[in-house]
């Protein structure tokens, strides 16, 4: 059997072994195509009253255009001393005589007068029956932070309306969390809690949060897992209440106030949070208080558009169910099989490149450790963790290696479908829970930017691919143009690293150039691959063939390895769809060969003619 009819039959069998551990994952995301729009009911009647409106009337006309369901919170102290709600809080010491301390009262004229009294006795652990004012022995200060009663009046108007509760319940003293998990099974037998996420800069209870994750199981009340989010104590209730999980995006007002989000921007992060990172609840905000022109109907209208794109990218706008809690997402030991033979198989490939091994006991060798390893992934986290942040950068060094192999690009097509599989043998085996709810991050996305480009220098030194050996290179002096490119591809490097998790520092040509390219071809090509990746490979391939530029085109090889990173990164990405995620590699190969086609006729016909004129010989 020749090495490469080996090869085509190792990648089939690797092909079906990944598609048969993503065929569940593929089945789920299939079904998940239901999307809930959430108001804050806060922001809504404030809203409402600055336009004129009832507020009744202004729920009805959100929900017929397409709100699904309410944000209710717990109200806090610093609230309730500004005015909100239906109690009344002041220092005790203010009163002659009296002990220091808190009273709160629930207002005398309160529809829920008595529900409200248990509500707040329930909430302080005070045993008394009594229904007049609460004396806390603690400041008031102490509490301006503090849960004290839920928002009974958006608790009504959601039940009202028909609209489905999310309930934020707020941060309590360590030794009221117990009070804070009672609360919230009180708040769910009065007025059904459809899913529930803490306020607040901490969970109530932190750092023991399993009073809030026990009442919230007990009751089968979903977590709304936000995105991005910083609050202490999340994680640990995540994974207490994983997997009845749902997926949350919200931008809070400071955030759009900072970063001077437009509207339209805003409504567009939210479509990209539903469509590429499967988020199923979107908390659309209003513009901040301190826009005075932002009226209710612009609100409603907007609330209506963002309801309009959903259904236009497939989605039904209804409450999402917590899919994950029902769906089998395990390895398997196919997925695990299909992982550990693209691994060993990168290494072996790499080694015989490297001249370092051959033969047919070589070949059984490896044969047998990508058997054991597969068994070994499957029944030891921590080996799984290893291999997986292993096996991405060796694909995408293989990838590239192979895809470089001559001079004349013909090998950029089985590279892409080599990577492309390599990609699918390792989302198989991650696409489980954990990691498709960002419960447990990847071990390896970072390492991809890094080890591919050292892994193929070092090929290409020993090779002589290129033109100087390791220890030439080492021992001559260096060269003013190598210390500029590599010296930028380092920043380049530096700088696609920092910003691997962080959409932060996306600049607003980019965004602008993102937001196009998602109108025009659904899935917008990654950046890496579209303007450096592919483009350096072409350019690579024209300067090998025509001899130029021998001591500097190895900077094209390092950036084409960037490109080939970036496309196993995108398969690591397993809260996206498999099926977006194949359209944008692939709308990542065609833009990004145009644009490496571009370049190149722009330095044929251009860059080269000049830089003769200037120097005869370029080398």
């Amino acid at each position: 059997m020749t090495r490469k009819l080996f090869t085509s039959i190792l990648l089939a069998l690797t092909l079906i072994c990944a598609c048969y551990g993503l065929y569940p994952r593929i089945m789920l995301e299939s079904a998940n195509r239901n999307v809930a729009i959430i108001s804050d009911y806060r922001e809504i009647t404030t809203l409402a009253k600055n336009s004129g409106l009832n507020v009744d009337e202004a729920i009805a006309i959100l929900k017929k255009n397409g709100l699904t369901g309410l944000m209710v919170s717990e109200l806090i102290g610093d609230s309730i001393m500004h005015g909100v709600g239906h109690a009344d809080i002041k220092t005790a010491g203010d009163n002659p005589g009296s002990t220091e301390g808190t009273i709160i009262t629930i207002k005398p004229f309160s529809e829920h007068k008595a529900l409200l009294n248990e509500w707040l006795r329930l909430r302080f652990g005070i045993s008394d029956d009594r229904r007049g004012p609460v004396l806390l022995t603690m400041p008031s200060n102490l509490i301006r932070n503090s849960g004290i009663i839920p928002d009974i009046d958006g608790l009504e108007l959601a039940k009202k309306s028909g609209l489905k509760i999310y309930y934020r319940p707020a941060p309590s003293p360590g030794h009221l969390s117990e009070k804070a998990a009672l609360m919230l099974r009180k708040v769910h037998e009065h007025y059904h809690v459809d899913v529930f996420t803490p306020s607040g800069e901490y969970v109530s209870g932190y750092p023991n949060v399993s009073a809030l994750a026990n009442a919230a199981n007990d009751l089968g009340i979903p977590l709304a897992k936000v995105e991005f989010s910083k609050q202490v104590g999340a994680s640990q209730l995540d994974a207490l209440i994983s997997p009845n999980l749902l997926s949350l995006h919200s931008v809070t007002n400071e955030e759009m106030t900072s970063r001077r989000l437009s509207r339209p921007a805003l409504r567009d992060r939210m479509i990209r949070a539903a469509v590429e990172r499967s988020v199923r609840l979107l908390l659309y905000r209003t513009a901040p208080m301190n826009t005075a022109s932002f009226k209710f109907a612009d609100y409603a209208e907007e609330i209506r558009l963002l309801g309009e794109s959903l259904k236009s990218h497939g989605f039904n706008l209804s409450w999402p169910d917590t899919v994950y809690a029902r769906g089998n997402l395990t390895p398997n030991i196919i997925s695990a099989l299909a992982m550990s033979a693209v691994l060993i198989f990168c290494v072996y490939c790499y080694l015989v490149r490297m001249g370092m091994t051959e033969g047919m006991k070589t070949q059984i060798f490896f044969a047998v450790s990508g058997v054991i390893l597969a068994f070994m992934i499957l029944k030891v986290s921590i080996a799984a963790r290893i291999a997986g942040a292993f096996t991405a950068p060796m694909i995408a060094a293989e990838a590239a290696l192979l895809a470089m192999d001559d001079s004349k690009s013909r090998r950029v097509i089985p590279a892409f479908v080599f990577v492309v599989i390599g990609g699918l043998a390792l989302a198989s085996f991650f696409s489980t829970t954990d990691f498709m709810m960002r419960l447990k991050s990847f071990s390896g996305v970072k390492l991809t930017l890094i080890l591919p480009p050292v892994l193929v220098i070092l090929h290409d030194l020993k090779r002589r691919i290129h033109p100087e050996s390791l220890t030439e290179f080492l021992l001559r002096p260096p060269l003013w143009g190598e210390i500029i490119l590599y010296g930028a591809l380092m920043g380049a490097i530096g700088f696609a690293i920092l910003r691997s998790d962080n959409v932060a520092n996306i600049s607003g040509i980019e965004t602008r150039l993102r937001e196009s390219l998602e109108h025009l071809l659904i899935a917008r090509p990654r950046t890496r691959e579209m303007l450096i990746g592919y483009p350096s490979l072409l350019l690579w391939g024209f300067l090998a063939r025509h001899g130029y530029f021998r001591l500097y085109r190895e900077i094209f090889r390092v950036g084409a390895v960037l490109g080939f990173s970036s496309v196993i990164n995108s398969f690591c990405h397993f809260h996206t769809p498999m099926m977006l995620i194949l359209l944008r590699e692939l709308n990542g190969l065609w833009t990004g060969l145009l644009a490496g086609l571009l370049i190149v006729c722009v330095i044929k016909f251009a860059v080269i003619p000049v830089l003769r004129l200037i120097r005869p010989v370029i080398s």
